[in-house]
């Protein structure tokens, strides 16, 4: 287990609501954690974690989008397309891309056109995303 914060709290039912430590500044508020008979809250980093995150993913060009490869940016190749033989249409189709909360928030994108154009983009934080749109050049 990992130590995650240390602050002033009140315990209720097996769950923490941290106490702000200065005035304006709010801190998170049932999280699971840990509570030592030194008064030390441990709180385990895996439990803050989304399960997933999930975005829209817009074909904006006028070309269908046939692959689609979302790889967390410490990765050495691209993984499986996440399509898997399906297809985002041209001109404003998409479709919700869901991904591994458990992999870090930062991918490299790849999209692959039907008329065979790669479309990478990288360093994508996909904590913040909420729609990916790929447009003309």
């Amino acid at each position: 287990m990992s130590v995650l914060s240390i602050y002033p709290s009140v315990v209720i039912a097996g769950v923490v609501n941290l106490l702000p430590l200065t005035a304006g500044v709010a801190f998170l508020e049932n999280v699971p954690s840990f509570v030592y008979a030194n008064g030390v809250i441990a709180t385990r980093l895996a439990d803050t974690v989304p399960a997933e995150y999930a975005f829209i993913l817009t074909n904006e060009t006028s070309v269908e989008m046939v692959e689609f490869y979302a790889s967390p940016q410490t990765a050495v190749e691209w993984e499986a397309d996440i399509l898997a033989n399906r297809t985002i249409r041209a001109n404003g189709d998409w479709t919700t891309i869901t991904l591994p909360g458990n992999r870090g928030c930062i991918y490299d994108f790849l999209a692959v056109c039907a008329d065979g154009d790669k479309l990478e983009r990288y360093g994508i934080d996909v904590c913040e995303l909420e729609t990916h749109t790929y447009y003309e050049n």
